[in-house]
């Protein structure tokens, strides 16, 4: 149980640093939103950051981290401390190499990228052109960010979180900054997608002292012969897939919403926003405390351990996402009114964006169980798996986009997202239990059927309280106040219910707070 407490206190200090992400993310969308509207420009700069984006995710928190935590934990359960900095090193300078690479081929062939990722553009003029501007400017975000992701998983390590956590809140700093400056670069897209890069120098730069305090004598050393070297690059491509697969989605889903009216693409950004508010908030912090837990019980080869921690981390996601997919669906159009509804974004954007949402969350519950279920596969060095699924996923998306576009407009791509994370996270949740036993899916049935009931007392409060008449009405002030009291009267019904059915979650998490007070470990 005290891994479980160290988890759970791990993943308490990565969820106060992603909130305050959120929160400055928000700001940024906001006023991104504000500035930009849900149009032309809009939707290029969205596609323009989403490429680089998705090769970080991909490359840089997919590949590099889940393929490089396992091996490097090793080194250090095994106490080869030693061992461990050469191995980072070499790492470091293979990865360095690689990423510069791939920015400047990333540079050079932008428009085509474009192309490939949103050719409808084409079809409104200078809407390609400025898209491929845009996303040369930010391409070389995935090189610095992608390092920031090797020193996060070094940190992660060694059991460090906070640094890591609080780097995205510097992104969306910069962003911010760098939108007052329109007038400097000439056109508020171009100062939006500078402040970008700057983000991704600062995220860099925040990790080196606790780096340097760790110990790790940073040094550039070619090794391509190193065995953990050789092992991460066996894993990494594979890997891509296997995490990144929720993103590989998202970009297939701009390239169908681009043939559909003006600011679908930035109305699936948005929705898909606004649920990463709740996807962020604890599934992110669990699943990058996992990852290192999981490798350390794989080294020594404690099965059940991992079992059980498995078991724990999947309860305590579906506790937390199932009445955030209720509130999400009741609440959002409210929700996309108060936070974006301003400036150039009308009631028309709030609507198409409200639109895809219904459809997006869902898959909160489904997106998240990906965070925690591939990297049991991983911490097993077991990457064939999860590129096996994620492949049949990817080709599921497409397959359902093509039937639900036309009947859905800009819901059909959201709903196939969401259907294809389904079919991946309990394909891959089956075959770990036919591998390696079960770890109690039974349990985790009967904890469900609680957060079903609990969601449903909280859909019928909330349903209540924002549709009291005259209540969310009258200035933006005004509903953001009731918005706030809605979704504190849901919380407190769903805690409440969740009390009232011994909840074992709930149970578990008022244990952990108490050993805490007592100065139990």
């Amino acid at each position: 149980m005290s891994e479980h407490r160290h988890l759970l206190r791990s993943a308490s200090v990565i969820t106060a640093a992603t909130i305050l992400s959120r929160i400055f993310g928000f700001i940024r969308d906001s006023r991104v939103a504000f500035l930009l509207g849900a149009g032309t420009a809009n939707d290029a700069y969205t596609v323009a950051y989403r490429i680089p984006n998705l090769l970080r995710r991909l490359v840089g928190e997919g590949a590099v981290s889940a393929a490089f935590i396992p091996i490097f934990s090793r080194y250090v359960a095994e106490d080869r401390k030693k061992e461990a900095w050469e191995f980072a090193n070499a790492m470091l300078t293979v990865i360095t190499i690689v990423l510069a690479c791939i920015t400047v081929l990333g540079i050079i062939f932008s428009p085509l990228i474009v192309k490939i990722f949103a050719s409808g553009f084409s079809e409104t003029p200078g809407k390609l052109e400025l898209t491929s501007t845009l996303n040369r400017i930010m391409f070389p975000y995935i090189f610095l960010v992608s390092l920031s992701a090797l020193t996060m998983g070094i940190l992660n390590s060694l059991q460090r979180f906070g640094e890591p956590a609080f780097a995205p809140v510097l992104l969306n700093l910069s962003v911010i900054a760098f939108s007052f400056f329109g007038g400097f670069f000439g056109d508020v897209t171009r100062a939006l997608a500078v402040g970008v890069v700057v983000g991704g120098v600062l995220q860099l730069a925040i990790q080196v002292p606790p780096l340097l305090r760790s110990g790790w004598p940073i040094r550039l050393k070619l090794d391509f012969s190193h065995p953990g070297v050789q092992r991460v690059t066996k894993l990494m491509v594979p890997v891509i897939f296997g995490v990144g697969v929720v993103q590989v989605n998202m970009l297939v889903d701009s390239q169908f919403a681009s043939y559909l009216k003006e600011g679908s693409v930035t109305s699936l950004y948005i929705a898909s926003r606004v649920m990463e508010l709740a996807l962020g908030s604890y599934a992110v912090a669990v699943s990058t405390v996992i990852l290192p837990l999981l490798s350390r019980q794989a080294a020594g080869r404690r099965i059940d351990e991992m079992k059980g921690t498995l078991n724990f981390a999947t309860r305590l996601i579906l506790f937390i996402t199932f009445p955030a997919t209720a509130g999400l669906i009741l609440l959002r159009h409210q929700i996309i009114e108060v936070l974006f509804q301003h400036g150039d974004c009308d009631a028309a954007s709030t609507a198409l964006t409200a639109w895809a949402l219904l459809f997006f969350a869902p898959g909160l519950s489904a997106f998240s169980m990906v965070k925690v279920i591939v990297p049991a596969f991983y911490a097993l060095q077991d990457t064939r798996t999860p590129v096996k699924i994620a492949f049949i996923a990817m080709f599921l998306n497409i397959g359902l986009n093509l039937l639900f576009i036309r009947p859905l407009q800009n819901g059909g791509p959201a709903l196939a997202t969401t259907a294809s994370g389904f079919f991946n996270s309990l394909a891959l949740m089956i075959i770990f239990r036919k591998r390696y036993g079960s770890f109690g899916l039974r349990g985790i049935a009967n904890s469900v059927m609680k957060f079903v009931i609990a969601s449903a007392a909280l859909a019928v409060v909330g349903y209540i309280v924002i549709h009291w008449p005259g209540l969310y009405a009258g200035r933006m002030t005004q509903k953001t106040i009731v918005l706030g009291l809605t979704i504190a009267a849901g919380t407190g019904t769903y805690f409440g219910t969740a009390s009232l059915l011994r909840s074992r979650e709930l149970a578990e998490l008022r244990e952990v707070r108490r050993s805490e007070q007592s100065g139990l470990d």
